[in-house]
């Protein structure tokens, strides 16, 4: 039998009311202290308001993993963390409005700067990579239109390290690219747009900016067909002459678990990219047998086997291994990201253990994969 990598954790954060409160957009960075933070975010479902107070969380770790305490409350949703000059900071949406926000902490954590706006308008994301290259900072970022966000249209933003990146004049914006369709031959249409998904039309979202031998490349999740077809990625390019930022589509390419949220990390000791992804296993099932049970959309949105992955090129992945599972469709290890902590790989996950569903989560859990380096095969050839 297959050995689980990490299915102990410690626990974070924990929903006090799993039916109607839950955890999200997990992330982890390390300060040059060494003190390791950990955010995520509180959030409804609709149609109770988005807004909590305070709902996005900021907890910190002296101990490398072991312990944490919550330091901070902010404004935001949907967050990267980085650090840039021993400054923490965080960028995301404003909860209402959705303008892209940013805020700093000079103190390792413990205050936070009142949240500027960057760019006004509707934006979404999720915690994935901010990716810092010949003096630029760049994330990636969607608009997130209305109704029932059905289009999504993929951007990237750079901000000038060298100004002060709390000043909105720091930053600039990529053209706007549109979902560039899906050919017929990718995809049964088994499954119509249907309210019942949150993603109800074919799109893609939660770019992975990665830069790749000095070539800026954005990875999304792509939501195909209700995830029935799962494992594909969209790969864009991005070109940056430090006044333009050009931004086109160049392919679809298999990915497996790019249905779902994904986090690439590069580790400079390998020249790997790693990530974490979860991966279903029936996609063609009848969603109704699961809907009966209370699973959230069509049955490739499953997310209760987390799947540890390595890479070259970010774009050909090898299995690692299985970070963690769970034998219930209504469970699930989902959303994480990777820290690299010396020989070990430290994963934060929104998990749901005995919450509601697979998708609306009531942990926040951190796994340790110890030495995961040596999980890898030696992908160079010899010339």
């Amino acid at each position: 039998m297959a050995t689980i990598l990490a299915q102990d954790f410690t626990t974070v954060a924990r929903s006090s009311d799993p039916q109607h409160l839950y955890t999200g957009s997990p992330m982890l960075t390390r300060l040059s202290s060494g003190r390791m933070i950990a955010s995520f975010e509180w959030f409804r479902p609709p149609p109770a308001s988005t807004s909590l107070p305070g709902q996005f969380k900021i907890l910190a770790s002296d101990d490398r993993g072991e312990s944490w305490s919550e330091k901070a409350g902010l404004s935001i949703i949907w967050p990267s963390l980085f650090v840039h000059d021993d400054f923490l900071y965080v960028i995301g949406s404003e909860p209402e409005s959705r303008d892209i926000v940013i805020s700093r902490s000079d103190d390792g954590g413990e205050t936070f700067t009142q949240e500027k706006v960057l760019f006004e308008g509707r934006f979404h994301n999720a915690p994935t990579p901010v990716v810092m290259k010949d003096g630029f900072v760049y994330r990636a970022f969607e608009t997130c239109p209305t109704p029932h966000r059905s289009k999504w249209n993929s951007l990237v933003i750079a901000g000038d390290q060298s100004e002060d990146l709390l000043d909105a004049s720091a930053w600039r914006m990529s053209n706007h690219l549109d979902f560039p369709g899906v050919p017929p031959t990718l995809t049964r249409g088994f499954y119509k747009p249907s309210i019942e998904d949150k993603i109800a039309e074919n799109s893609w979202l939660e770019g992975n900016v990665v830069d790749v031998g000095g070539e800026l490349r954005v990875i999304l999740r792509t939501i195909i067909d209700a995830h029935s077809t799962a494992g594909l990625a969209a790969v864009c390019g991005l070109e940056d002459d430090g006044v333009q930022l050009k931004y086109r589509f160049l392919q679809f390419y298999p990915m497996p678990g790019a249905q779902g949220k994904f986090y690439i990390v590069h580790d400079d000791a390998s020249g790997l990219f790693w990530t974490t992804v979860t991966r279903p296993t029936n996609t063609w099932q009848d969603r109704e047998p699961l809907k009966k049970l209370g699973f959230a959309g069509a049955p490739g949105n499953e997310r209760r086997i987390l799947i540890l992955m390595y890479s070259l090129d970010a774009l050909n992945w090898f299995d690692a291994g299985c970070v963690a599972m769970s034998r219930s469709p209504l469970e699930s290890f989902s959303y994480a990201s990777q820290l690299i902590d010396g020989d070990d790989l430290l994963v934060l996950a929104r998990t749901s253990q005995g919450g509601k569903n697979q998708h609306d989560t009531n942990l926040v859990t951190l796994h340790r994969v110890v030495d995961f380096r040596n999980l890898a095969l030696e992908l160079r050839p010899e010339l």
